[in-house]
């Protein structure tokens, strides 16, 4: 299944409702989650409108590849999980991108599978800038 570039929510920019965007990367841009049970949860989307890895060029997939493990280094600097775990779902939403969840030891789920959104934890605008400000003080 292919989404329309004109309904998809990274491509028209109405993402507000999920996530806070953070920063234009090389070839993506990179978002925090604005459910945060996973604490330091980002996101990361691709700029063109391609539904997976294996419609970019080499060239391509390596550029994007590269801003995933810069966001990931920077979330590893910034709130030291014990893991972060990878999510690149797009059943419903055609639209390359990959969910970075940092697990903690004592955390949610550790040991198994990220939720994909529990619905637990919001914080308050404050508590998001800091967030974002820790992650970009890495990026």
């Amino acid at each position: 299944m292919y989404s329309d570039p004109k309904t998809c929510l990274y491509c028209t920019d109405t993402y507000d409702n999920l996530m806070i965007k953070i920063a234009d990367l090389a070839v993506s841009r990179v978002f925090l989650f604005k459910e945060q049970t996973y604490r330091g949860r980002c996101l990361v989307a691709y700029n063109g409108h391609v539904n997976d890895l294996n419609e970019l060029s080499d060239e391509e997939r390596n550029a994007f590849m590269a801003d995933v493990c810069r966001v990931t280094r920077a979330i590893q600097a910034a709130f030291n999980p014990e893991k972060i775990n990878y999510g690149a779902y797009s059943d419903k939403l055609c639209h390359l991108h990959f969910h970075l969840a940092p697990k903690y030891v004592d955390g949610p789920d550790y040991g198994g599978t990220f939720q994909m959104n529990p619905g637990k934890v919001y914080l308050s605008d404050a508590e998001y800038e800091e967030l974002i400000n820790k992650v970009k003080a890495h990026l």
